[in-house]
């Protein structure tokens, strides 16, 4: 089994080593480098691109969201994961929107964590109920509707698969509440990008709501 390159950037030494030792006992998951603050982290990608990155919000000298925009320019292959002691729904929306995969609680249990890990290496993304809630709120006050239903029409099959999307549920949990494979998932997914010009979920979430495809 191919395993998961992961690299740590996380300013407390005791913390990044116990997240060290935690990922590296998981099969299937390899801990390839670690860094105490962003700066530290993008020599490391200098020489060799993980799969995904855990990234700290809070580091001295580079902070995890400058570290965040330089990794999304400089490595488009390297998939982020926040880590954080915030929880408040403005964080989740900022960082999400910005290109992160995916945004945890360092309070979570550690099989959330490979939960999350593993989402974000096969489909790209983390996305629960908790992240969908932040970004729905982060859109509430934005104005102007921009629908592209008329030049790019979804199906009604794209329509659901949409709904399922933005209420956080993976590829697999669609696939087994539609009694499909997740090839098929996969397949919709891929049409509903095109069609709706978004790159992430969190533009397809954004997208929902301008078109009032999701209630808020």
């Amino acid at each position: 089994m191919k395993q998961i390159k992961i690299m740590l950037a996380e300013d407390h030494q005791l913390v990044r080593e116990a997240f060290t030792c935690l990922l590296n006992d998981e099969p299937g998951i390899a801990v390839t480098g670690s860094a105490a603050n962003g700066k530290e982290l993008l020599e490391l990608l200098k020489v060799d691109e993980p799969d995904l990155v855990l990234l700290d919000i809070d580091m001295p000298v580079m902070n995890g969201r400058q570290t965040l925009e330089v990794i999304k320019k400089r490595f488009p292959n390297v998939k982020v994961m926040m880590l954080s002691l915030h929880n408040e729904p403005g964080y989740i929306n900022e960082f999400m929107a910005n290109g992160a995969n995916g945004y945890l609680n360092k309070n979570v249990a550690i099989e959330t964590l490979f939960k999350a890990i593993r989402a974000v290496h096969n489909e790209g993304v983390y996305f629960n109920k908790e992240i969908s809630d932040a970004l729905l709120n982060g859109l509430k006050k934005e104005k102007g509707v921009h629908p592209f239903f008329d030049e790019h029409p979804l199906t009604p099959k794209e329509l659901i698969v949409l709904k399922e999307l933005c209420a956080g549920k993976t590829n697999k949990l669609i696939a087994d509440v539609l009694h499909v494979s997740i090839n098929t998932i996969d397949f919709h997914r891929g049409n509903i990008y095109i069609k709706t010009k978004c790159k992430n979920v969190a533009d397809l979430v954004k997208y929902a709501i301008k078109n009032e495809l999701v209630k808020v």
